[in-house]
């Protein structure tokens, strides 16, 4: 185990082509190419998502029954349920007040942590940036976005278990947020949710709180760790955030590099449709399978020296946002998210002292990898 939040612990697992990981008692086939996972993403036939709670492992059937949409369901009604929503997740790409908003709120949290000391830039700048980030995306005010910041790194887990009072506050919150949507408003997610048509009909309250939870849940620590995991670099390499500020045209790609080595969401579930054989483990229909996404984004046969964070990487077919049918809603406001922050940090910050690093853990079936930080402490020094 290293402290390098980019260490690849895969390796010998990539190399025999993947390994049966243990997760509390449920063993499973781990895939670890880069290949074989886009492969596998790919044939949702083979490898399906229609399990409420049974994507995400450990799977979350104890603390949700609810189907998060449009994820945890199959081609082709997944087409038609993403349809619905794909344009508003996409407003990060055309819609120029949004994006300035974005900018804004990066450069608010940014500009208050200049100069004050060592400030854990964890709590301080990446969470509240998450979720006023994400009420801008919402249309909903900032006061909304301070109640989020208080439930912490994740929205329903604590000490990375599921966390069943969490998780009921979360549905709560969701659920006061749908039942005030309003047909034909358009100010609101939620709203647009109410004024939905699903082959001619309304959505359901379920289907309302599925896209919903998902929104909610799917993109608030792996965000968070991919803008820690950026600043974290930047104050160990001066010299990048000396050469972004020189060449912002570089963001883009930066953002895309941090998001491959940093792989914020490590794994993910599928469940086996047919008796097979995986990673040379046997399953039965009903059985599970993990893409290990963060495995895949350091196999050497799809990546030029993947151990290196190169800001200027210029081919990086990275899975850090999943792949095939299922991909990541919200990867257009994700990498709005973290190119503003690099941005507001070109902008404002002339050095960044890094004074403290704890690296968070994520047990990944028997495999330790680091997975974000519990603590990191940094001074940001003004221009």
């Amino acid at each position: 185990m290293t402290e390098d939040p980019g260490y690849d612990p895969f390796g010998p697992a990539r190399a025999s082509g993947g390994y049966a990981g243990d997760f509390n008692g449920e063993v499973m086939p781990v895939l670890t190419r880069w290949r074989d996972i886009r492969s596998a993403a790919r044939d949702w036939q083979r490898f399906s998502n229609d399990g409420p709670g049974r994507v995400p492992v450990p799977d979350e059937t104890d603390i949700r029954s609810l189907r998060q949409l449009p994820i945890e369901i199959d081609p082709p009604a997944h087409g038609a349920y993403k349809d619905l929503v794909k344009d508003w997740f996409r407003r990060p790409l055309e819609d120029a007040t949004l994006v300035a908003r974005i900018a804004d709120i990066a450069r608010d949290r940014v500009t208050a942590a200049l100069g004050v000391g060592p400030v854990d830039v964890v709590r301080a700048v990446s969470l509240p940036i998450q979720s006023r980030a994400l009420a801008a995306l919402f249309g909903l005010p900032p006061a909304e976005a301070d109640v989020w910041t208080g439930w912490g790194l994740h929205a329903f887990k604590s000490k990375g278990r599921n966390d069943p009072e969490k998780a009921a506050m979360l549905m709560r919150r969701i659920e006061g947020y749908v039942d005030a949507g309003r047909d034909g408003a358009a100010e609101t997610f939620f709203d647009h949710l109410a004024s939905l048509r699903l082959n001619g009909r309304p959505l359901t309250r379920d289907e309302k709180l599925g896209f919903s939870h998902v929104a909610f849940a799917g993109g608030r620590d792996t965000l968070i760790h991919t803008m820690s995991g950026a600043m974290w670099h930047l104050a160990r390499s001066p010299a990048d955030l000396d050469r972004l500020r020189a060449a912002p045209e570089l963001l883009p790609k930066a953002s895309e590099e941090f998001v491959r080595f940093f792989s914020p969401l490590t794994h993910i579930g599928r469940i086996c449709t047919r008796t097979d054989v995986v990673a040379g483990v046997p399953r039965q229909p009903g059985q599970r399978i993990s893409l290990c996404w963060a495995a895949a984004n350091f196999d050497d046969t799809a990546f030029d020296d993947p151990l290196t964070l190169r800001i200027d990487r210029a081919q990086n077919p990275h899975v850090g946002f999943g792949a095939g049918d299922h991909a990541c809603l919200g990867a257009a406001h994700a990498r709005a998210v973290i190119r503003s922050l690099l941005a507001a940090l070109t902008e404002r910050v002339g050095r960044i002292d890094l004074n403290e690093a704890t690296p968070g853990t994520r047990d990944i079936g028997g495999i330790i990898r680091s997975q974000g930080f519990t603590r990191l402490n940094l001074t940001f020094h003004p221009r």
